[in-house]
């Protein structure tokens, strides 16, 4: 299927998702008897979530950000005093949507540039740009 006739026009038209899609969403429809819609509509999902991947990525980079420091990897064990679920809540990002500032204090070396990019990462991931 890698020479497929569809590959030159998907590829001349900028649909990286469908063009590395193709051949597996082909199988699958054939195996589940998908109609010509669905089957478009799983390429199309793969496009989007190609173009949604690749905007987080960019915003990533472009916000200078360590790929590691994510809430999901801090170290609560280690920081007992961060409280979870005022984490949990800021994650949810409503704090930038009402243009409230959050300020991050104590000794050092107990996560509060780590916490920062974490918020960082799931305004991010909410749709914002950040630096």
């Amino acid at each position: 299927m890698l020479t497929h006739p569809l590959l030159p026009k998907l590829k001349s038209l900028r649909l990286s998702g469908m063009v590395h899609t193709l051949e597996q969403r082909a199988q699958t429809a054939q195996e589940q008897s998908l109609s010509p819609l669905e089957f478009l509509a799983l390429l199309l999902d793969d496009e989007i979530e190609r173009r949604e991947q690749n905007r987080l990525r960019r915003r990533i980079k472009e916000a200078g950000l360590d790929k590691s420091k994510t809430l999901a990897r801090f170290d609560f064990a280690a920081a007992p005093q961060a409280p979870k679920t005022l984490l949990a809540d800021l994650a949810l990002c409503r704090f930038i949507e009402r243009a409230e500032n959050v300020l991050f204090a104590g000794p050092t070396g107990t996560g509060k540039s780590h916490l920062a990019q974490a918020l960082t990462h799931e305004a991010i991931r909410h749709g914002y740009r950040a630096l």
